[in-house]
């Protein structure tokens, strides 16, 4: 009996001596991630010069972009846990594609690396410690090459076909005095970068920088990792400085908002029903 006793005690002692093991790393861990943060919010971005040689859009210019990458990063690399090479340089290509695309605005539309120019942008984006105001504001000029059309009703079309798709609009209903907020809609594109919202009364894309739709560095997901980064760069930069310099965010959420109103909710259940219907009899998808 007593060495059943005994052999009871060792394994309790050895279940508490694993708990307080994992307890401890698990711990350190958690710190970990904290400084790591902490060090990340305190970085300041060092202005590096980057330097390429091929033409726009080309394929030789992905390709120096990602040498350039590189150099930065071993240039910067720290050998220890808060290594912030890569935050350092991202934000050096992303100011040179920043740069790059203002300078040649028209060449990006129907381009073949149209979409390879906007997945290069947003995984630089991903590597940054935090977005800086420049790069938050940057959403809107993106956000132009969305395609999206003027009229609600040459974009139920492309939501017929699948290439946008509705959306809770729900931050983007707060009144103005230039229309009942109530009526907006919002879509989204269908990999999630884009945005528009219309007045679904007049037809409309709104573009005031109340309820205006913008770019999304990192879309949505239920997925918790997806969710976490579109948090960090789209949702904290947006409280922090709102969707342009016009107004901020503390000054548009003070507004009354329309969302949940009868109105909005007949909206969009008719738009919703009217997309459904589209959708069925629609032969114009290519």
């Amino acid at each position: 009996m007593g060495g059943e006793e005994g052999q009871k005690i060792r394994i309790v002692i050895r279940r508490r001596s694993r708990k307080k093991v994992l307890i401890i790393l698990l711990s350190l861990f958690l710190v970990s991630i904290y400084w790591y943060h902490r060090q990340g919010k305190n970085l300041v971005y060092p202005i590096v010069p980057v330097a390429i040689k091929a033409n726009f859009l080309s394929e030789a210019y992905f390709s120096e972009l990602l040498d350039q990458y590189d150099q930065i990063r071993s240039e910067h690399r720290k050998w220890y846990i808060f290594d912030t090479s890569k935050a350092i340089a991202s934000h050096a290509i992303l100011t040179l594609m920043m740069d790059d695309l203002e300078e040649n605005q028209e060449l990006l539309n129907g381009h073949k690396q149209f979409d390879l120019f906007f997945e290069t942008f947003d995984q630089h984006v991903k590597q940054l410690s935090y977005i800086t105001e420049e790069i938050h504001y940057f959403r809107n000029e993106l956000n132009r090459y969305g395609g999206a059309p003027e009229q609600l009703e040459e974009m139920i079309e492309l939501v017929a076909c699948g290439k946008w798709q509705l959306f809770s609009a729900r931050y983007h209903r707060y009144e103005v005095s230039e229309y009942d907020a109530a009526y907006n809609v919002k879509l989204i594109s269908s990999n999630g970068r884009f945005e528009v919202v219309y007045h679904a009364e007049m037809g409309q894309m709104v573009n005031d920088p109340v309820n205006m739709g913008t770019y999304n560095y990192a879309p949505g997901s239920i997925y918790p990792w997806k969710y976490y980064q579109h948090h960090k760069y789209d949702k904290v930069p947006w409280k922090k400085w709102g969707n342009t310099d016009q107004i901020s965010y503390k000054e548009i959420t003070k507004r009354q908002s329309r969302h949940g109103s009868t109105e909005q909710r007949k909206t969009t259940e008719e738009l919703h029903n009217l997309i459904k219907n589209k959708m069925s009899d629609s032969k114009k998808c290519r």
